[in-house]
């Protein structure tokens, strides 16, 4: 039988909360089902060698979740997580799941508690400042077992704060016509591997390739196919 101390140490303990599904308020009217969305990220063959787990909501393929505050991509995130990590099938082992992160989540909430770090890893999107502090937390995040990701690299003085914590390193093709091949050159110093994203045709893919990309994501392997963990798969 437990003791009054014991009890009341154990009540003591912060328990993190689970994870919560959301929609805005104007997203909300068809429904607050359990949607995420998923593509895969691949290698040059066509294999699946991991997915990039996505915020959707019912009636929409796609959002402009980029543009948004900083505090509704966060409950983006989170319902990502939930969808994904507390609902039963698995929709993404074997294979690593990327999903996106602020700094502001990264630094304000117990990511281990609400993720399975064996497969998760956690893109950094472009907005998030890199200084002293949130390299802190991302070196402690590896420590507990994620991989980290740079999304949407683009050469700017944060990310590259950021390479030497890099497992993965994403660019954008678009970004890549702007820039030219020394964003590649600067994405790839610290040996992370690379993942070309926006590849939409053979043309983008056989471009990538020539440039030593090791991954790859887009249109060409296959669009996003959304997932409602409650009922069936539904292509998008």
């Amino acid at each position: 039988m437990l003791s009054r101390q014991n009890v009341a140490s154990l009540v003591a303990v912060k328990v993190p909360p689970r994870p919560r599904l959301w929609h805005p308020p104007h997203l909300s009217r068809r429904g607050s089902r359990a949607l995420v969305g998923r593509q895969g990220i691949h290698g040059a063959d066509g294999s699946v060698r991991g997915h990039e787990l996505l915020y959707r909501a019912p009636g929409y393929e796609t959002l402009p979740i980029d543009l948004w505050p900083t505090r509704l991509q966060d409950r983006a995130t989170e319902h990502v997580i939930a969808a994904t990590f507390w609902c039963d099938p698995d929709i993404t082992a074997p294979h690593p799941a990327f999903v996106n992160f602020t700094r502001s989540y990264l630094l304000d909430r117990d990511v281990a508690a609400h993720c399975d770090a064996s497969r998760m890893v956690i893109e950094v999107v472009e907005s998030a400042y890199a200084d002293d502090t949130l390299a802190a937390r991302l070196a402690e995040l590896k420590g507990d077992g994620f991989r980290i990701a740079i999304d949407d690299f683009a050469g700017t003085d944060s990310q590259h704060a950021l390479l030497p914590l890099a497992d993965f390193v994403k660019v954008d093709f678009r970004d890549l016509v702007r820039e030219g091949p020394a964003l590649v050159e600067a994405a790839r110093l610290r040996g992370a591997t690379l993942i070309a994203e926006r590849v939409e045709d053979a043309e983008t893919l056989a471009a990538c390739t020539d440039l030593g990309f090791d991954l790859y994501q887009g249109w060409w392997f296959g669009r996003a196919t959304l997932h409602d963990r409650g009922e069936a798969l539904v292509g998008v």
